[in-house]
């Protein structure tokens, strides 16, 4: 299936089903902040949103993946991925 560009609000569903949330206390102006455990670590990530449907590319998608260990390598199938939501 490969990478797809999608809406923010749908990577934030499929991330929370994942158990990564939106930490509204970080971040500044535009950008959000995903936090996560990974390894037992607590992770965060951060990434630009201007409103629920901007379309995040498929290069922010990917470098999300990596970063939370939700890519093929690691067991999660773009197909389950991308289903989530």
């Amino acid at each position: 299936m490969a990478e797809q560009q999608i809406t923010y609000r749908r990577l934030r569903k499929i991330l929370k089903s994942f158990g990564i949330e939106e930490d509204k206390s970080r971040g500044k102006g535009s950008e959000r902040m995903f936090v996560g455990v990974v390894n037992g670590v607590i992770t965060r990530y951060p990434t630009k949103c201007h409103g629920e449907g901007d379309v995040k590319p498929k290069g922010v998608v990917r470098a999300i993946r990596r970063h939370f260990h939700l890519t093929e390598e690691d067991g999660i199938t773009d197909q389950d991925f991308y289903g989530r939501a």
